[in-house]
């Protein structure tokens, strides 16, 4: 592949998310996104008919990205020969989320642009919807084969939406202000998460901050 196709492309990406800085998606243009990326917008044509075309190629990049990292993550739960226990499921954290949450911090500013207030809500859809398929696909790992019940007191998918939406807001956070934890704190917070309630939450914080 040629390497000057590579390095025009970076740049137009980077202009785009430059331009998610100050501006909405719905309100930002191909010439603020060539200014940004100090190309001419024939430049631009060359690789994308417009924004939109531009907006989808990131977007699956790192969506693809993201399936990758959290696959090779749910491996390192399949070689496991018992099915963990609460503590040992909140220690799990540390390898459970690992290549999930270093792609994550590698690819900081991308997804913390496209997941603000300027980028895109269907995005953040196909975020939840990657995190319910891979919670799915955990769930033998962790807990076993579980019969979803038609009708239930506590209806499973409730405790699922619970789980993966924890989890995604915890990203979400992080990713608009990266630098206030680091990748470590925030696998130890996803393995309280995971294990421990909320009043149990705050009386930890209480006991250490409190």
């Amino acid at each position: 592949m040629d390497i000057r196709k590579i390095t025009t492309q970076s740049r137009i990406k980077e202009g785009f998310i430059i331009t998610l800085s100050t501006k909405r998606l719905s309100e930002s243009t191909t010439t603020d996104i060539v200014n940004a990326a100090e190309i001419s917008k024939k430049t631009f044509y060359n690789y994308y008919q417009n924004k939109h075309e531009l907006l989808r190629e990131i977007e699956n990049e790192l969506l693809a990205g993201l399936k990758q990292a959290l696959s090779q993550d749910r491996k390192k739960l399949s070689d496991l020969e018992h099915l963990p226990e609460g503590d040992e499921i909140r220690n799990l954290a540390n390898t459970a989320f690992d290549k999930t949450i270093a792609y994550c911090n590698e690819h900081k500013v991308y997804l913390s642009r496209l997941l603000s207030d300027n980028g895109d809500i269907r995005f953040l859809q196909m975020i939840v919807k990657l995190a319910n398929d891979e919670f799915d696909a955990r769930v033998p790992y962790l807990f076993g084969n579980i019969k979803v019940a038609s009708r239930s007191i506590m209806p499973f998918t409730f405790i699922k939406t619970i789980y993966v939406n924890t989890i995604i807001n915890l990203l979400m956070l992080w990713e608009s202000d990266p630098d206030s934890l680091s990748t470590n704190d925030i696998k130890d917070i996803a393995g309280l998460l995971q294990t421990k309630s909320p009043v149990d939450l705050i009386d930890m914080y209480k006991k250490y901050f409190g």
